[in-house]
């Protein structure tokens, strides 16, 4: 699963977020309170995920949406259609092997 998120050797504890960006940005504006929660949440997972900017296992194998709503805090009943309108809004991506990840972050990386 994620690696820690405490201060590790050779691990960055903390990272840039831009509040500017996240405020003004337009697809993420267009969505719900909830969605930009789920997001929020994610991409705390995200970044501590050991391919950072993608939601994986350790092992690389992506995190199902069942699994999503655990690390949310929510049903897997209301994760499906909040993600569908993050992707739906070009909030988040979908690589290849179907991991979610966020854009920006995998590119900062």
């Amino acid at each position: 699963m994620p690696r820690s998120l405490d201060a590790e050797p050779g691990k960055r504890p903390a990272s840039q977020f831009y509040w500017g960006d996240w405020l003004r940005d337009p697809a993420l504006a267009s969505t719900s309170l909830a969605a930009q929660g789920l997001w929020m949440r994610l991409l705390c997972h995200m970044f501590a995920s050991p391919s950072p900017g993608y939601l994986r296992h350790s092992t690389g194998k992506p995190i199902s949406p069942a699994q999503m709503a655990r690390l949310a805090g929510i049903s897997p009943p209301e994760v499906d259609p909040l993600l569908l309108e993050l992707e739906d809004a070009g909030v988040s991506s979908r690589a290849e092997d179907g991991s979610l990840f966020c854009r920006r972050m995998a590119r900062d990386e």
